[in-house]
Parts: C-alpha cells; sequence; structure tokens
C-alpha cells in the first residue's frame, strides 16, 4: 500500500526520496539516504531495520545488487518485503517478496528507482519515473515530489485513501536540503506534501544559515521586543539583561 521513488543529482550528489501510503506516519520508517553515497526503500509490511542495513552497506561503498543481495540473507522474513537501493553510480536494484498478494511494480530510470506495492494497477511507477525523468535541471526535490504527483494521478494505492507521505533530500555539511513529512492527513497526503514544500522552500536557505553561520542571522524582532517585554513583566532582568545589551544584537523585522 506504498508507492515511492528514490533519486540522485549527479550535480550536487544528493539522493533523495518521495513516499506516500494510506497507512499513518510513512516517513519514519521506509526511507534512508545518505549524500554521495546512496538511498535504500523497505517497504511493504516494512521492517526499518532492513532499510538502517542497506544504508550502511551503500554508504560502505557497495553497489545497489550487492546492497540488495545482503540484506535478502539478513532476514527470515524477507518474503514479506520489498526492497529497493540505488548506488552512487546511479545503479538500481530491488527485491520483491512472494508473500506480496496485490499488483506490485518497479521502474528504473537514470539516476532513479520507483516501487509500489498495493497498486491500483502496473503502470504507477512508470509514470512516476517519467514525471522524474521530465525536467532533469530542476531542484532534486521537485522531480521527486513531481514523480510522487504522477504516482498518485495513474492509480496510485488500490485504496485511493493516502494518510502520510515524506520528502526528504540530502544535503552537504551533514545536513537535509529537506526532510518533510504528513504524519497523518484526511486523504490528501501527496496534496498536503505539496503545500507544505511550497512553504518550505522560501525557508531552506535561512534554516541552513542557522546551522551553518548563526551570527549572520538576524534576531526577529517581534520575538525579540515579546521577550524583552515577558522579561520585564516576571522582574526577571537580572537574570535575562537582554535589554541592557539592545546594541548588541543584529534585530531585524
Amino acid at each position: 500500500m506504498t508507492f515511492s521513488i528514490i533519486g540522485h543529482c549527479a550535480r550536487t550528489g544528493a539522493f533523495g526520496g518521495a513516499i506516500t501510503t494510506s497507512d499513518l506516519a510513512v516517513g519514519n520508517r521506509c526511507l534512508r539516504l545518505a549524500h554521495g553515497r546512496g538511498a535504500m526503500l523497505s517497504q511493504h509490511r516494512t521492517d526499518s531495520r532492513l532499510a538502517e542495513l542497506g544504508i550502511s552497506l551503500l554508504r560502505g561503498g557497495a553497489s545497489a545488487d550487492d546492497t540488495v543481495t545482503q540484506v535478502v540473507a539478513s532476514t527470515p522474513d524477507i518474503d514479506w518485503r520489498q526492497l529497493g537501493a540505488l548506488d552512487a553510480g546511479g545503479q538500481s536494484a530491488v527485491y520483491h517478496g512472494r508473500r506480496m498478494y496485490s499488483i506490485y511494480t518497479h521502474t528504473a530510470g537514470r539516476n532513479c528507482l520507483a516501487l509500489g506495492n498495493i497498486l491500483d494497477n502496473d503502470q504507477v511507477t512508470a509514470a512516476m519515473a517519467a514525471a522524474f525523468a521530465a525536467d532533469p535541471d530542476a531542484p532534486l526535490s521537485d522531480r521527486l515530489l513531481a514523480a510522487l504527483e504522477a504516482g498518485e494521478a495513474a492509480g496510485g494505492e488500490v485504496s485511493g485513501t493516502l494518510k502520510s507521505a515524506a520528502l526528504q533530500v540530502t544535503g552537504d555539511h551533514g545536513l537535509p536540503a529537506c526532510d518533510l513529512r504528513i504524519d497523518l492527513s484526511q486523504g490528501r497526503a501527496v496534496a498536503d506534501l505539496r503545500a507544505l514544500h511550497e512553504a518550505y522552500r522560501g525557508r531552506e536557505a535561512p534554516l541552513r544559515a542557522v546551522a551553518l553561520n548563526p551570527d549572520a542571522v538576524p534576531v526577529q524582532r517581534s520575538l525579540f521586543e515579546a521577550s524583552i517585554a515577558r522579561i520585564a513583566e516576571l522582574g526577571l532582568d537580572a537574570r535575562f539583561p537582554t535589554a541592557q545589551h539592545r546594541d548588541s544584537w543584529d534585530v531585524k523585522d
């Protein structure tokens, strides 16, 4: 009951993934990424430990084929699982367990792999890979989200009620470019993820600056003034002497 895509941007080294399902909180279970190294999916009766093992192998330089082979051999319950790996060379590998009763498919494209189970039809992942390839110069997050939307438009999951979705893209300095999650939606998880992504688009650079160069980021005036007023109201000026040192803060509207 999940369809997903993992992809690679050869220009930046970023790996990313987008995923949705009719269950809740999919973003913490199925997808694991390593910047410049690879991406791993573990879905269908998900065991997130398999994704953790897979990404550790990819991080160590294993190929997608070797990674999936080793993950398959690691558990006696593998027939319930669906796995996908994408390695640093852009190659992919998959595994579909024999105890999957539904329509399930995968489609590999250039630097991407779309994977799904409990699907409405057998063209869902093909539509996703095609959407990912449509604009190769676009940011990776946009390509992944467009692929997820294409999968939904092509039929998506057989139940048709998507409750959670996630979009993740790695970045340099160990900081993700984005890690966005809709953990519980009223059946419109992909649309909610799109709205969140559009809101986040303008915040990505400032949030990155806060981590990498906090001295260069001004203090928000409304929060600064509200804090000073509350400190004074509670008589805590001696403990929090911010008002006495106003000129030492870079404050902007």
